[in-house]
């Protein structure tokens, strides 16, 4: 079996930055609902929220990425598969649902204010630079 051409990415902002993640990994994207902390949990860790009666942690993808603070709380939150896992990922923006060329991306590139161990590769549509984020290493963060 061949290996596919294209690429379905959500687009979202953290702060100043483009992400994108592979859309097959989001389940859903909610309006983000005040979190309630957890005490002990990890810093990236903005709380949990109930989603239809199931508690969802949700992870603060500013904190996550390694950004500071807006000062304005995250307007999405993307719903995640992690293989038997679900979590939650805050976010400011949700962008764009696009489907790109793979071969546009540039595989460990650079992207100027991403942590370099979060970004997988770069890529660029409708003029938006953006960053195709490692979601296992922005994950791993919960422990």
């Amino acid at each position: 079996m061949s290996e596919p051409t294209t690429l379905r990415l959500l687009l979202f902002r953290l702060g100043p930055l483009v992400c994108a993640v592979p859309a097959g990994l989001v389940r859903e994207v909610i309006p983000a609902d005040p979190p309630v902390r957890i005490p002990g949990a990890a810093a990236a860790v903005a709380g949990l929220v109930n989603v239809r009666g199931t508690l969802l942690i949700v992870v603060d993808g500013r904190r996550a990425a390694g950004l500071p603070d807006s000062g304005h709380p995250a307007e999405s939150v993307l719903i995640v598969d992690r293989g038997d896992r679900t979590v939650g990922l805050s976010v400011d923006l949700v962008e764009d649902l696009i489907e790109v060329g793979v071969e546009s991306l540039v595989a460990g590139a650079a992207m100027p204010g991403a942590e370099p161990w979060l970004v997988r590769a770069v890529g660029e549509h409708a003029g938006l630079v953006f960053a195709v984020l490692d979601t296992e290493a922005l994950f791993a963060q919960l422990g």
